[in-house]
């Protein structure tokens, strides 16, 4: 049973939101549910790591396909940050995505 629930775990986890550059979609404090079992479509909010190795939640604006796919990604305020300053997401920085918001 308790290796079950790890399984799970891994697939399924909370992220906590901190921060306003995705207000009102996200809400500060929040927890939300995320998955790592489905590919990041236009629109979705992703969770990754940044180079520096800090973790983002950011809404995905576009996707380079192809065999090194990453994603342009965003916040819904202009002062957010967004890949504009930490440039383009690579596809293997993607920790999951979020289920629902």
């Amino acid at each position: 049973m308790k290796s079950a629930i790890n399984f799970f775990k891994r697939i399924i986890f909370t992220v906590k939101v901190y921060g306003e550059s995705c207000w009102p979609e996200l809400v500060p404090s929040k927890r939300y549910l995320a998955t790592n079992l489905f590919k990041p479509k236009i629109g979705d909010y992703i969770v990754f790591k940044t180079r520096f190795d800090e973790t983002f939640v950011k809404k995905v604006h576009d996707i380079n396909k192809g065999k090194d796919e990453s994603y342009f990604v965003t916040g819904t305020v202009s002062w957010g940050d967004s890949s504009r300053e930490f440039g383009l997401v690579d596809k293997n920085s993607v920790i999951g995505k979020l289920l629902y918001y």
